[in-house]
């Protein structure tokens, strides 16, 4: 999609056009990075789809709100946080890092902006998912076509 501008309704526009033009197409997971205009055209269009923001992308977002090279020991609970597996390690590092008197308050005030959205970026909060446990890649599109004979 090439446009003038990344707004909602630009987005919606152009999903519902690929949306008519495949109807058969129905994705059932898309990953994405955190472009909130093109999540909430997805979520418009495809009511079904589960959404995943792209882990890279995740890292790279947190990772620009503090100095990793300053703050070795957050950068390593960061890239835990989001790759563990379990909800009960990701819940403590969780609570470490908001707690921890070292951590930046300003990141600490940043990675609340995320937490509404754990089932889309952690890994301990993605449920059934297939060819995400070996990649993260942006932008990735499962989905099945319906094959019914008309």
């Amino acid at each position: 999609m090439l446009a003038s501008n990344g707004v909602k309704d630009t987005i919606s526009f152009f999903l519902k056009w690929v949306k008519d033009a495949s109807p058969t197409v129905r994705p059932s997971v898309i990953m994405t990075d955190r472009d909130l205009a093109q999540i909430a055209a997805l979520e418009d269009t495809y009511l079904q789809s589960r959404i995943f923001l792209c882990q890279w992308h995740v890292l790279k977002a947190m990772r620009s709100h503090f100095v990793t090279s300053e703050f070795p020991a957050l950068w390593d609970k960061v890239q835990t946080l989001v790759n563990t597996h379990d909800e009960s390690e990701f819940n403590t590092i969780w609570e470490e890092i908001s707690m921890d008197p070292s951590t930046p308050q300003s990141f600490v005030e940043y990675m609340k902006t995320w937490k509404n959205s754990v089932h889309m970026w952690a890994i301990a909060f993605r449920k059934d998912w297939s060819i995400f446990e070996e990649g993260e890649t942006n932008m990735l599109l499962e989905g099945y076509v319906d094959i019914t004979l008309r």
